[in-house]
């Protein structure tokens, strides 16, 4: 004889799901008849007289409201209305799960029924007993709860579980009953009970309401009150006000304003609960044990506190890296170089794109308590200081905020050197917007934004329909330098996002539009490298090489180069397509001496900044162009030097010395490498001098 319930571990290794779920992971559609079974050791089954609505399902701790009667609790089968095992009326019961409230099968059940749900529940007459089941953290930390049973099926292994005493029960209840009733047979008797007792329950979820466990072991839990307006929530380091009092007592409230994570909390547990809300949520949070303490209480058994809590506002703070301040970072944590950033209201929009290098920016500017300047920029072209550009990239659009950018920010990417085809730095006049900017830029002032469609004119630079910002205003206001703005030596400042463009897309630009890019990026790369900003000119020539490097044109003069630098994605020329056919023998020349000094601009600047291997990597791109290019020789045996590659060195600078006899860099450059190289053969001649010397051995035991 073969029972359903005795599956071998294959079969319920294959049978993790029923096997009514469809693609899109939702469970499967209940039918009025369907039995499910509702406990880990399969005792408890519950069988569907009427369907349910919606997905959720009361889990540990919600408050549920439900209409049951018991139907049967002995081992007869008495129909409804027929005897005294039936209650009179059925019981509408309002109770918290897991709190010992309803019967043990009643309790299973529940947690597999929808609102609205009939369900006939069967189980064994012990599980009648007014009690929760084990669940969650209880099934892992308590030892010696749980009955012993065999291999729990892996479709069963999430249900909760009855206590060990009430399993064994069970099983000595059944035991009794085959017991007797083989008794009975060999009697030839027959038994008044036709099954072992049992336990038969209608029952009907009428509502639940959701209580959140805030933390696993359940100290801390909340019900939603009122729904919070956003989708956002804090994190650790926010500064957010809220309200709280005792529950029933919302005349003695109380207001509060702090930083999460620094700031002491009235009660530990609150920091859990802040975490979770949203603005304008209001909910009832449940502290129990430690989480019930003030911060500063020594008190050790401290009672259960239901708490009401508002959270009024919050804003967002963050850590804005700026700059590599590598000393200062290893001195205060990598802090040094970062920026603090405070929001002051938050932006109504996302930005549809990214603001980057290249992107044109208008932006309010306000220090010190004064009048906020409308500002309008280029990014990463070193009109406005580095922290500046980082502050408008970390903004949404109408969005303001307070920034704090110490000394070690500040210096951390000044302004940029002029150069022919920068763009300046420009000053706006819009009266009209000065009220409302003054609101924006005020902590303290509500500011309702009514944002209309984006301008059809510009719809790239998510100017607002509502506000009167002109088109032209890239191209509008008085050209000023950084050194007219005035700002506080504390760094502090608050800034408004208003309108910002995205960048040019370099694979969209015709030959004439990556030209004209490639020389400005390398006019730039060079105004920095003449003052020493290596990393930052090396970024300029590295964006001055993505205007070309994925063109047919390139891999037809770097033949070499595969892609191996980061960034450098090169489709193969088309059959039939020989771009250097099309062009003069001197144009050719031309184009070929562009981006070979821009590689060697790269190799120079990762020279500088100690990156070797990169160096050598775009001095052996423009050897490939160019194979006798004495500069490009000179700058791979630099960086072969720098390796520890003496030999390689050598060869690389005798042969650029023989291309430019007249360079005395070169020979200099020679004379230093030598050096090194018999530095280096005289302290590998010294490391094993003495390794064959018995004399230098000691005498095993000789200390």
């Amino acid at each position: 004889m073969t029972f359903k319930d005795d599956e071998s571990d294959i079969q319920s290794t294959l049978s993790d799901a029923p096997p009514d779920w469809n693609s899109d992971d939702e469970p499967p559609e209940d039918h009025v008849g369907d039995e499910n079974t509702c406990s880990r050791d399969g005792a408890v089954r519950k069988v569907i007289q009427k369907v349910g609505k919606g997905l959720e399902r009361p889990g540990q701790n919600d408050i549920v409201t439900l209409r049951f009667s018991t139907i049967q609790l002995d081992g007869s089968d008495n129909p409804p209305g027929s005897g005294s095992t039936e209650s009179p009326e059925d019981d509408v019961v309002t109770v918290e799960m897991g709190d010992n409230h309803l019967p043990l099968a009643v309790e299973f059940a529940v947690k597999h029924m929808r609102v609205g749900e009939v369900a006939e529940v069967r189980a064994p007459a012990v599980y009648s007993a007014v009690t929760s089941p084990l669940c969650g953290r209880s099934l892992r930390t308590q030892p010696g709860v749980l009955p012993k049973t065999d291999k729990v099926k892996r479709r069963h292994r999430f249900l909760p579980a009855a206590p060990r005493a009430i399993s064994e029960q069970a099983k000595k209840d059944l035991l009794n009953f085959r017991k007797a009733k083989q008794e009975a047979t060999d009697k030839g008797e027959t038994l008044a009970a036709t099954s072992p007792p049992m336990f038969r329950a209608r029952v009907e979820l009428l509502g639940m309401v959701c209580i959140l466990a805030l933390t696993e072991d359940r100290s801390v839990t909340k019900r939603i009150l009122q729904v919070g307006s956003s989708r956002r929530q804090p994190r650790k380091g926010d500064v957010v006000t809220f309200s709280y009092c005792l529950e029933g007592e919302r005349d003695r409230s109380e207001t509060c304003t702090l930083t999460l994570g620094e700031d002491k909390l009235p009660f530990s547990g609150l920091y859990h609960v802040l975490l979770s809300m949203k603005e304008e949520e209001r909910c009832l949070a449940r502290l129990s044990s430690a989480a019930a303490l003030p911060e500063d209480s020594g008190e050790a058994d401290p009672p259960q506190r239901s708490l009401e809590v508002s959270l009024l506002r919050w804003r967002r703070r963050d850590l804005l890296p700026v700059g590599p301040e590598v000393e200062a970072s290893a001195q205060n944590g990598g802090a040094a170089s970062c920026m603090l950033k405070t929001e002051i209201h938050q932006g109504p929009e996302r930005r549809s794109h990214d603001i980057e290098a290249g992107s044109m920016v208008l932006a309010a500017l306000a220090a010190g308590g004064g009048k906020a300047s409308l500002l309008s920029w280029r990014m990463g072209e070193g009109a406005v200081p580095g922290y500046l550009d980082v502050a408008a990239a970390s903004m949404r659009f109408c969005e303001s905020a307070a920034f704090e950018a110490s000394k070690s920010v500040q210096s951390c990417r000044p302004t940029g050197p002029s150069y022919q085809g920068q763009t300046p730095l420009r000053k706006l006049l819009v009266d009209e917007l000065e009220p409302w900017l003054s609101d924006l830029l005020n902590v303290e002032a509500e500011v309702v934004l009514a944002r209309g469609d984006v301008n059809e004119e510009s719809p790239k630079e998510g100017a607002p329909h509502l506000l009167p910002i002109p088109s032209d205003w890239m191209m509008q206001g008085e050209v000023i330098s950084w050194s007219d703005v005035s700002l506080p030596d504390d760094g502090r400042f608050k800034l408004v996002l208003l309108a910002a463009t995205e960048a040019v897309d370099l694979c969209l630009l015709e030959e004439e539009g990556q030209l004209h890019f490639l020389e400005l990026e390398r006019a730039h790369g060079n105004a920095l490298a003449k003052v020493g900003r290596f990393e930052e000119a090396s970024e300029a020539y590295r964006r001055a090489l993505d205007a070309v490097r994925r063109s047919p044109l390139y891999k037809a003069l770097f033949p070499t180069e595969r892609g191996h630098i980061q960034g450098a994605y090169i489709r193969e020329a088309c059959e039939g397509e020989h771009p250097l056919q099309k062009m003069s023998e001197e144009e050719a020349s031309t184009r070929r001496g562009q981006l070979v000094a821009l590689h060697l601009n790269l190799s120079l600047c990762a020279t500088k900044a100690g990156l070797f291997a990169l160096a050598r990597r775009h001095a052996e791109t423009a050897l490939g162009a160019e194979p006798e290019n004495a500069k490009a020789l000179f700058r791979r045996g630099q960086a072969a030097a720098g390796q520890g590659d003496y030999e390689d060195a050598l060869k690389d600078l005798q042969r650029a010395a023989e291309l430019m006899p007249q360079d005395r860099g070169i020979r200099s450059e020679i004379q230093a490498v030598q050096r090194d190289l018999r530095a280096h053969r005289e302290a590998q001649k010294n490391m094993f001098v003495n390794v064959f010397d018995p004399g230098s051995r000691k005498v095993q035991g000789e200390q």
